[in-house]
């Protein structure tokens, strides 16, 4: 697709979305910023070319891959609202208002160190949530991290990379210092290719726009602490071996780890991304490009009107006014339904139980399930559908209504050993889980008082989860062992040693016990002992000699 011809600029897509302005384009793709004419709300619009990606095959795959991809649901990705195949293949998602991370990099603003591990921290967010639930976003780039107008960030285009490769000539979403050599040695796409353009853009930040630290004394000094920390973390991630670079969410631990050091980072210096430049006018009527819906009778029927008015003289205009009645008239009474499209509106499923939405609308529309997660739902609730409450849809159209299956899972934070309650308390709010209850077992390795892990086997939890925590009570209590007295004292040593405790020999004579049969030992045996106590054996040294 031509990236300086704009073939849809000025276009209504499927009666809803109007293209207003191009936003970027691809090999098979134009990007435009639209407005969603029914909710008045703008929207950003994908189009894909028709002429290569078509056919019945494509159709299925495009249609497969945009449902798995409207189940992923993260405040870091960008929300995938609708999505059609029939004439034009496009995808329709959320605008966010505040410019891109290109855009961001190319101003004459510094970043501090607290905003840029901010970055990168909402970037891994999201990324790790992908991998976590086994998908790659595979064209990572500062073109991709997109901000609101108040700072907050979000991932584009996640999944993309798969749509487009339905077509056997599929753009190259990554280039320049983010492809991976794997990449660019033509190995199949894993998560390390997104953790390598991770670091590429960590790496441009810090070479471009890392400000000169103004401050002085203690907080220079933290700050330059926390900027070596976070080059370290990310050495290993530009290694050329995928096997050597640590995961996105052990990135993420180390990020937030570091977070907590630094001071509240001022708002991103994030500017608006309309350039009204790019808007056109466009004259006339817009061309309207329908997407598998039935050709509607009734518009038709009025532009015929329309034009037949303005160009026939009025007795001949009465004349065809008359035989167009009659005709009408004919048609209503022959019960020829063919142009009839029974439409219906999509009522407001909130909080609806799903076999009461299939009960009252199976027999209108072609109901498909979507399984998601969201922060303050509950299992089981239908949360929306596609497409919204309130807009028309036709019978026999297909009306996905998306379940919920509770709050978004967090991963309980790996490095818990060794911390004090607090300190993994205050780790476990960065990851959106709470502390719970504490229970002491004893532990060989871990100091009295500190966290051993969570008492639980799970690594994932809802969001605003308590997770159990076992505090270390110092080494297991030892048991002195039973049937030592009488015993030869190699075998006794040998007995007490095996159980970790240490041993003291103590040699006496002893009138009726043969030499180096242990005669008692201290403790006694059956006593509990801490690790490593000493347990002094005494020992006959036979009889005394007769001087």
């Amino acid at each position: 697709m031509e990236s300086s011809t704009y073939l849809y600029a000025g276009k209504v897509i499927n009666n809803r979305y109007r293209l207003i302005t191009p936003f970027g384009s691809g090999t098979l793709t134009q990007i435009y910023l639209a407005d969603d004419i029914r909710v008045r709300k703008q929207t950003i619009v994908k189009v894909f070319d028709g002429t290569a990606l078509n056919g019945e095959d494509f159709q299925k795959s495009f249609q497969v891959a945009l449902q798995d991809l409207a189940r992923t649901n993260h405040p870091n990705l960008i929300k995938i609202l609708d999505w059609g195949s029939s004439e034009v293949p496009y995808v329709v998602t959320e605008f966010l208002a505040g410019g891109d991370l290109r855009a961001m990099l190319q101003q004459d603003s510094s970043l501090s160190i607290a905003q840029i591990t901010f970055i990168m921290m909402e970037i891994l967010k999201g990324i790790s949530y992908l991998h976590e639930r086994g998908k790659v976003h595979g064209g990572l780039k500062p073109e991709n991290v997109i901000f609101n107008l108040t700072g907050d960030l979000k991932i584009s285009d996640a999944g993309m990379r798969n749509i487009s490769s339905l077509h056997s000539s599929s753009e190259s979403f990554t280039t320049g210092p983010y492809l991976s050599p794997e990449l660019i040695s033509g190995e199949p796409l894993s998560p390390a290719d997104d953790v390598y353009a991770i670091a590429a853009i960590f790496t441009e930040l810090i070479d471009t726009k890392l400000a000169e630290n103004a401050s002085t004394g203690e907080a220079q000094e933290k700050d330059s602490e926390i900027l070596q920390q976070l080059k370290s973390a990310f050495t290993s991630v530009r290694s050329a071996k995928s096997s050597e670079r640590p995961s996105a969410s052990s990135l993420l631990k180390i990020a937030s780890e570091l977070n907590i050091k630094n001071d509240k980072p001022a708002l991103l210096p994030v500017e608006s991304s309309l350039n009204l430049n790019l808007f056109e006018t466009f004259n006339g009527e817009p061309e309207v490009i329908e997407n598998g819906g039935k050709p509607n009778f009734k518009d038709r029927f009025s532009k015929a009107i329309l034009y037949l008015k303005s160009h026939l003289r009025r007795w001949l205009w009465l004349l065809v006014m008359g035989i167009l009645i009659a005709g009408i008239a004919l048609l209503i009474n022959s019960g020829n339904e063919e142009e009839e499209v029974r439409l219906q509106v999509v009522p407001e499923v909130a909080g609806l139980q799903t076999a009461d939405l299939i009960n009252q609308f199976s027999d209108f529309w072609v109901l498909e399930e979507a399984l998601t997660r969201e922060d303050g739902t509950q299992n089981g609730e239908i949360l929306r559908t596609i497409p919204d409450a309130g807009v028309e849809l036709a019978e026999g159209k297909v009306l996905t209504y998306f379940v919920s299956l509770g709050p978004e899972l967090r991963t309980i934070p790996l490095g818990l050993t060794g911390l004090t309650i607090d300190e993994a308390e205050s780790i476990l709010l960065e990851s959106s889980l709470r502390l719970g209850a504490t229970s002491e077992v004893p532990d060989e390795k871990v100091a009295i008082g500190l966290v051993i892990g969570p008492a639980t086997s799970v690594t994932e939890l809802p969001t605003g989860s308590e997770v159990d925590i076992e505090i270390s009570s110092g080494p297991e209590l030892r048991t002195v062992p039973e049937t030592l007295v009488g015993r030869a004292y190699e075998s006794v040593e040998t007995a007490i040693v095996l159980e970790g405790l240490q041993v003291k020999r103590t040699e006496v004579f002893h009138p009726t016990i043969g030499l180096g049969i242990v005669i008692r030992v201290e403790p006694v045996s059956g006593s509990q002992v801490l690790a490593d106590g000493v347990i002094e054996i005494f020992v006959s040294k036979g009889l005394e000699p007769i001087e």
